[in-house]
């Protein structure tokens, strides 16, 4: 079937082959779905339907914004908000959670619980060794201990941070680790109790047992990357695009801006609708391949901010209704975010969460 336009087909049947593995290696421990950035750009208010259907416990986000999307989609889970610290009012009305790394936060939601007659649960985020946010270790006890005395504040959970996402520094890790459960254990002592401790991310899901508390969150992993290979991960998102324009040229004709690939040889040249704008990375300029007719060809010349144009002379039986694969399978051969990542100096992560609004979302059960 000829497409339309550029679409992100997304695989729910791997999205709930990832959870399970998440769920079987977390044992006991409660699944806190990580749905920031629009599910990392998969979808945010689908994925989170299913996830929660298939039994995460709870979904976190960036921002109170991305939170309110999904209760005006119709989810009632928990939802964390991780680094918001203005929107009080909309976190009261929407039922949030939000999580506090400084004291007067915690003091302005403590006055709107009361405004509001409600108690509010709340995650106090601790830093290990991050460096982003969450309060100091020297400081820790003493400022949760201030928390614990507001009222109308419930505490629901304490949480920290790997400072690296796929835990090469395994002895950094373990320290962030033993710093986080001494604090608990000094919380304890003063009778500060939480019903959930959480710090794992994908990576320690998969590596550190110790790590997983009674709540863990998965990431990267839940949309089949970000993990060492051999962990049996599905990649969820296929990028699909088609053919605007077949041409053949002579010896000697420059691809597009800047002239920086000129043809060698007569060639047939495919001009595809998706560009930089899309999330085509124009790092991948010279570089990038893309999979047609079960076959890998090259991307030529710059991308541009809607098409890229790629050198498809070798390949037989090629028309307008010959699909375009920039991201996933196709017969024996798959482009994985890890590759165009490593083409383009960066992560997995960014190369998902690049892909544009425009870019259509389509979403099936492979089965």
């Amino acid at each position: 079937m000829k497409l339309q336009q550029a679409v992100a087909e997304i695989d729910l049947a791997a999205l709930s082959h990832n959870l399970g593995i998440a769920q079987k290696r977390a044992g006991s421990a409660d699944i806190l779905a990580v749905v920031k950035a629009d599910a990392y750009g998969h979808g945010a208010n689908t994925l989170s339907n299913h996830l929660i259907t298939s039994g995460a416990a709870a979904l976190g986000v960036a921002f109170t914004h991305e939170a309110i999307a999904l209760r005006e989609s119709g989810i009632t889970c928990p939802i964390l908000v991780f680094f918001d610290r203005d929107n009080i009012r909309e976190i009261i009305d929407y039922n949030l959670t939000p999580v506090v790394f400084d004291v007067t936060t915690a003091e302005a939601l403590s006055k709107e619980a009361r405004k509001a007659n409600r108690d509010l649960p709340i995650h106090i985020k601790v830093d290990t060794g991050m460096g982003r946010v969450g309060f100091c270790m020297d400081k820790a006890k003493k400022e949760i201990l201030n928390i614990s005395r507001l009222k109308n504040i419930r505490l629901e959970g304490l949480m920290s941070h790997f400072s690296e996402a796929d835990l090469e520094n395994k002895e950094f890790a373990e320290k962030q680790v033993r710093s986080f459960v001494n604090l608990v254990s000094e919380l304890k002592q003063k009778s500060i109790t939480f019903r959930y401790h959480h710090m794992s991310n994908s990576a320690a899901i998969l590596s550190m047992p110790d790590a997983h508390f009674n709540m863990v969150r998965p990431g990267i992993m839940l949309y089949g990357y970000g993990v060492p290979e051999g962990n049996d991960l599905k990649p969820v998102l296929t990028l699909k695009s088609t053919i605007v324009l077949l041409k053949k040229v002579p010896k000697g004709t420059p691809i597009s801006y800047g002239r920086t690939f000129i043809t060698k040889k007569p060639s047939v040249i495919a001009t595809v609708p998706f560009g930089y704008a899309d999330g085509y990375c124009r790092a991948l300029s010279n570089q990038g391949e893309v999979l047609i007719c079960g076959k890998r060809v090259p991307v030529i010349g710059r991308v541009c901010m809607d098409t890229i144009m790629i050198d498809v002379t070798e390949i037989d039986n090629i028309d307008y209704h010959s699909e375009v694969v920039l991201l996933g399978k196709q017969g024996r051969e798959q482009i994985t975010a890890d590759e165009i990542a490593a083409k383009t100096d960066t992560i997995p992560y960014e190369v998902l969460t690049s892909i544009g609004q425009r870019v259509k979302r389509v979403y099936r059960k492979s089965g």
